[in-house]
């Protein structure tokens, strides 16, 4: 499989109920293991570096950006993006609970920086995490790829 360099609606999930933080790594991922970009063992990798490096992955307030080392687990570089109906705590004392939940995903220390730089321009404009959040339809997921991938 070759790089996957932008993202798509069918990465994108709204409104998803998670028990806890692991499940909502699992099922941000969901998409992802769906289309055979990653494999579980990929998930079970980020979940794995939580438990042993604490919330690192919770960028920003109610902003998680799950990934891991980049390993044989991982077909193509791509991303998946979930807001959840109910926020989770990850353990971070400045940044919990989280609400929004991005899996980042890479075969090798370089194939992911193009789609990562898109991410990190689209959550650097003021209005991004708003945007995530008021997101409910759609044409609302429609919008947000545009925004990441850039209009084509």
């Amino acid at each position: 499989m070759d790089t996957k360099a932008l993202i798509s609606s069918e990465d994108i999930q709204l409104g998803v109920e998670a028990a806890d933080w692991e499940d909502a790594l699992k099922k941000a991922a969901a998409p992802l293991v769906a289309h055979d970009y990653i494999e579980p063992a990929y998930v079970e990798g980020v979940i794995q570096a939580v438990k042993d490096l604490g919330p690192y992955i919770v960028l920003a307030p109610g902003f998680a950006l799950g990934h891991a080392r980049p390993s044989g687990a991982v077909h193509c570089a791509c991303a998946s993006l979930t807001t959840l109906k109910t926020p989770v705590n990850f353990g971070s004392k400045q940044n919990d609970p989280v609400d929004i939940v991005m899996i980042l995903a890479a075969v090798d220390d370089k194939s992911h920086v193009e789609l990562l730089q898109k991410i990190v321009l689209f959550l650097n404009e003021k209005d991004s995490f708003d945007i995530l959040r008021s997101a409910k339809s759609e044409q609302d997921i429609r919008a947000i790829v545009e925004a990441i991938n850039g209009k084509e």
